[in-house]
């Protein structure tokens, strides 16, 4: 099998909500890459790279528990990484709050993202 047919499963090998999910993952990505200027290709990242990098990773975990009401075992599933390290993000993020750009620009994603909130909630129920 080659690396092509890992990447992109076909049709039949995907589930709806693992659709739903990876959308999930990729609107909360998108706002957070264009609001931090970073690639997304670095917020997939499985190591924790540079302090930026990781901070927007934080970012977006914490966005998809805040504006999607994703609990911190399904943020950590869909970011790759333990509910304990969402839960970690999270908390960081909201110290940081205290810096006013920073405070406005998540309270403008989260409001950007509310509408996906059914969407996503929806995708990770049993």
């Amino acid at each position: 099998m080659s690396s092509l047919d890992t990447a992109y499963p076909s049709p039949g090998q995907v589930s709806a909500d693992q659709v739903r999910t990876a959308n999930a993952r990729a609107i909360v990505e998108a706002a957070i890459a264009a609001a931090f200027a970073v690639p997304v290709q670095e917020l997939r990242m499985a190591t924790r790279g540079a302090a930026s990098i990781a901070f927007a990773r934080q970012s977006a975990m914490y966005l998809a528990h805040v504006a999607l009401g994703l609990s911190y075992s399904d943020v950590g599933r869909i970011f790759e990484r333990d509910r304990t390290t969402a839960a970690h993000a999270c908390r960081l993020v909201e110290e940081r709050r205290e810096d006013p750009w920073l405070d406005a620009m998540l309270d403008a994603l989260e409001q950007a993202l509310v509408p996906s909130r059914m969407t996503a909630s929806r995708a990770l129920q049993p």
